[in-house]
């Protein structure tokens, strides 16, 4: 589910004109916005003219400017732009519906037509809207409450509240005295020593927790079915004597599921460290579907960089990784996304030597069969988690990609062949593995870069390339496409 999507139609307009100056460097053309927002240049400046009255509060770190053709935006370099969306949001009354179910976890027509100031008929269509939004995450508003499994509702809740809310915010008023104590006492109980992000994370997730644990006839079913395997989990059996002892402070009757969703939440939302998770792997179950996607879809990477070896602290440190994919594969349904997907997804490919696209969609089908699931095309946990697999996959680059050296030797004056050197450094220096130098009749080469055709037999040289145009796209494409090749032949 896209953040944006909690808003009205031109506040969405006017949030998604913002991210694409920020995503296009700080300037624009309208051409472009308009063929992105899909409406008229009427509409279009109608919505940065609201835009620009909603700025307004900021204007002293943020200001949007047009000139009838382009669009351009200057920051503080404190400032960020979330700041603008997280307002947005929360502004909104779907918004402020989940939230008001969140504290009260009930409403009446009247209530929330008096609170929000609307039409019994404009609430009808925002729960139906909102409704549409909540599927994905398996939930529904239903009879004025949220209806839905125990863990998908505090999930969804978790990824809401984490993600607007400022980090300034969540460690001055989330982090509170009893949730740290309680954090403290966690901590000794199962010899864990947690950084401040994942103590703000499971802060969060206490709070969420205390607030439901009071509702009634909570829904177990699916967690049940999918948790018996891990009821004999060393960690998870340490982890229930504590859930039990805490909250029987508490005057009430404490459900026996309440341990498999503080388990669930340690073992898959990256609050554990990674040398924490080393020690757990050691102890945990083999055969739980979890274990053996970690373990199945380590080895189909490790067959894909053969020859290349995988160091131990390398191998672990994916191995983490992977493990907080699967659990949320495996236990969670929905994603909230704040971050533009596509983007993110186009820059961590460009990193990369190799094609990594199609086996990340490769490893995302690998691990859903061990869950018995297949991909979603605009499934958001499916595709966020195609995007984590490039994440990890480029890591392995980093590390692992054998080194691979291009010299530069172009035919031309002085002034003109340091420029262009530079321009091809720059333009190919942020692939992973490479050694870029001007070309040095003493040293070996993979690939020559050049400009002049049949060239002179260059010495230890492997492949050369001749330039079309200076610095062109098609050139620099080009040049990539056979720096993979080389790295496959590795």
């Amino acid at each position: 589910m896209k953040i944006e999507a909690l808003l009205d139609r031109k506040e969405a307009r006017e949030v998604g004109i913002l991210k694409k100056v920020i995503l296009a460097g700080g300037r624009i053309e309208d051409t472009e916005l308009l063929d992105y927002l899909g409406v008229s240049k009427a509409s279009f400046e109608s919505d940065l003219k609201e835009l620009g009255y909603y700025l307004k509060p900021y204007e002293k770190y943020c200001s949007l400017f047009y000139d009838g053709q382009w669009v351009a935006i200057h920051m503080s370099d404190g400032f960020s732009i979330s700041k603008v969306v997280d307002d947005y949001v929360r502004a909104s009354i779907k918004f402020q519906l989940i939230d008001y179910l969140f504290h009260y976890r009930e409403f009446t027509i009247v209530q929330l037509t008096t609170k929000f100031m609307i039409s019994e008929s404009s609430l009808f269509r925002k729960i139906k809207e909102l409704n549409s939004l909540l599927k994905e995450f398996d939930l529904k508003i239903r009879n004025g409450q949220l209806k839905g499994e125990e863990l998908q509702i505090r999930y969804f809740y978790f990824q809401v509240y984490w993600f607007l809310t400022p980090y300034d915010i969540h460690q001055e008023k989330t982090l509170t005295v009893q949730n740290l104590r309680i954090i403290e006492a966690l901590e000794k109980a199962l010899a864990l020593s947690f950084e401040e992000h994942g103590k703000l994370k499971i802060s969060l997730w206490l709070t969420i927790s205390k607030k439901r644990i009071v509702v009634q006839s909570k829904q177990f079913k699916e967690l049940y079915n999918k948790s018996q395997v891990y009821e004999q989990d060393p960690f998870f059996k340490t982890l229930r004597s504590f859930v039990l002892r805490f909250f029987s402070r508490y005057p009430l009757e404490i459900d026996e599921e309440e341990s498999l969703l503080h388990f669930i939440f340690l073992t898959s939302m990256s609050v554990l460290a990674e040398a924490d998770f080393a020690d757990y792997s050691l102890i945990r179950g083999r055969r739980t579907p979890t274990s053996l996607a970690d373990t199945f879809v380590l080895e189909h990477v490790i067959l894909y960089y053969r020859p290349q070896k995988f160091f131990p602290e390398l191998e672990k440190k994916i191995f983490y990784y992977f493990s907080q994919i699967h659990s949320r594969l495996y236990f969670f349904k929905g994603e909230l996304e704040l971050f533009d997907r596509e983007n993110i997804w186009q820059k961590e490919q460009s990193l990369s030597s190799h094609k990594l696209a199609d086996f990340s969609h490769i490893l995302l089908d690998r691990s859903l069969e061990c869950f018995g699931e297949c991909y979603e095309k605009g499934n958001s946990l499916h595709e966020w988690s195609l995007v984590k697999y490039l994440s990890v996959l480029a890591i392995i680059d980093f590390e692992i990609v054998g080194e691979t050296r291009i010299g530069i030797d172009l035919k031309m004056d002085h002034l003109y062949k340091e420029v262009m050197t530079q321009v091809l450094v720059l333009s190919l220096k942020n692939l992973n593995g490479l050694t870029i130098e001007t070309y040095d009749a003493k040293k070996s080469y993979d690939l020559l870069i050049t400009n002049v055709m049949k060239p002179n037999v260059y010495r230890s040289v492997q492949e050369v390339y001749v330039l079309s145009e200076l610095g062109s796209t098609y050139d620099i494409n080009q040049i990539r496409l056979k720096i993979r090749e080389l790295h496959n032949r590795r």
